[in-house]
């Protein structure tokens, strides 16, 4: 499993509610929100049936399961045209919370038709998935985005996905009113499947919500886009689990490949199309973007993923400002360790991150790490699988000190580091 996200370790430099009457702010507990509390709620949700069969589906293609993103295309096909929207005019009674959300919100859902000349390349997941397009050129699709900030001039910029806009040699973005405009490209963040593109004219911006990453689980959760081509759709669930993080296509379950890390899952139906559209809470406000959808059958199986607001924003904030996306980054290649690895690499724990590869010139490797090192801690929060490592380390700064306990020859030791940036290919 690459800290870096990269294919393979050869490669350098790379990598609810719905009772009534209901209070007029949701009642959301405040966690204590430390790395090593986050760290635990994941790991034990990992420890849960849905944790142990659906990540080791996602690695493991032998039982024809797929996971992948929710679906920035449809691939061609006989796409009715852009249907007029409706809502948001009628007085909706506060006793149906999901009509409320939806009536705020979707005035701030766009439907983006994209062409291109060839084929995005470099996803990680199976040739036919359901987000891919077409091979054949051009290749055109649909998907999802969000109104979120106004620009320059009286323009507007949109947030969708990266996997939504890859290859992409026109983008065309449809609003509530109807209108279509072709949208400029202002950039892309490949680690989080986040993009930005900005259309001319102003577009009723999505409203955020506080502290976005302070979700509950069993919260409720609304999501909308444009699954199938089927614009301003409105799916609802709840919040299922916070904090995922998703194996990508590798047959290789030790050292796959993380194409999402510390996402939300939904049940809420997320189906291709949906990608880049918005998860929202009863109020309508934004807590994620939709991405990835876990399925063995190419459409909604009751487990989608979403980007968190707060990492969306400052993904986008960046690229907007004209500066690259800034990722933690510690240059490890590792795996998890079992009692199998445990007793072939004759180690003295059970349990931790074994560092396979440090990559050159970064804080690992200027910090002494080394293969065949054993990182059970980053600072007060403990490490017991590769998982844990690649969350503690998404939660960190660049340029922040931490120090890893690790354990080397049998014998426990600390080392200080400085986190820093991932480079780009």
């Amino acid at each position: 499993m690459d800290e870096n996200n990269a294919p393979s370790p050869a490669n350098e430099e790379q990598p609810g509610w719905a009772g009534h009457p209901y209070p007029s702010e949701p009642y959301v507990p405040e966690p204590d929100e430390s790395p090593a509390t986050v760290i635990e709620q994941a790991r034990e949700r990992r420890r849960t049936t849905l944790a142990v069969g659906c990540l080791t589906v996602l690695v493991s293609f032998a039982v024809a399961a797929v996971v992948g993103l929710a679906g920035g295309f449809i691939g061609a096909r006989a796409a009715q045209g852009p249907l007029p929207f409706t809502g948001g005019s009628a007085v909706v009674s506060s006793a149906e919370p999901v009509a409320a959300a939806a009536a705020a919100a979707l005035p701030s859902v766009v439907n983006i038709d994209v062409t291109g000349t060839e084929a995005p390349a470099g996803n990680p997941l199976p040739p036919g998935h359901p987000s891919l397009p077409s091979t054949q050129t051009p290749f055109t699709g649909q998907a999802s985005g969000i109104a979120y900030k106004a620009a320059p001039g009286g323009d507007t910029y949109i947030i969708t996905n990266d996997h939504v806009v890859k290859g992409a040699s026109a983008i065309v973005v449809t609003a509530a009113d109807g209108v279509r405009r072709t949208a400029k490209l202002i950039g892309t963040d490949p680690d989080t499947d986040i993009a930005v593109v900005r259309i001319a004219g102003k577009v009723a911006l999505i409203t955020l919500a506080p502290n976005g990453s302070r979700l509950a689980v069993g919260q409720m959760a609304i999501a909308i886009g444009s699954p199938f081509g089927l614009q301003h759709s409105v799916t609802s669930g709840v919040v299922s689990a916070t904090h995922r993080s998703l194996p990508g296509g590798s047959s290789d379950n030790t050292l796959g490949v993380y194409p999402l890390v510390d996402v939300i899952q939904t049940d809420a139906a997320i189906n291709p199309g949906n990608s880049g559209g918005a998860l929202v809470d009863r109020s309508g406000r934004l807590i994620g973007v939709s991405s990835a959808i876990y399925t063995s059958s190419g459409s909604s199986a009751g487990i989608g993923f979403a980007i968190p607001v707060d990492t969306a924003t400052r993904i986008a904030d960046e690229v907007i400002a004209g500066g690259k996306a800034l990722h933690p980054f510690l240059g490890v290649v590792g795996q998890t360790i079992d009692d199998q690895l445990a007793t072939q690499k004759k180690l003295t724990v059970k349990e931790g991150a074994l560092v396979v590869e440090v990559t050159k010139g970064t804080g690992a490797e200027k910090a002494d790490l080394k293969s065949g090192d054993v990182v059970v801690s980053l600072d007060t929060t403990p490490i017991r699988s590769m998982d844990d490592l690649l969350l503690a380390v998404r939660l960190t700064r660049v340029g922040q000190t931490v120090k890893l306990g690790i354990i080397r020859d049998g014998k426990k030791m600390t080392l200080t580091m400085t986190v820093g940036d991932k480079p780009r290919p």
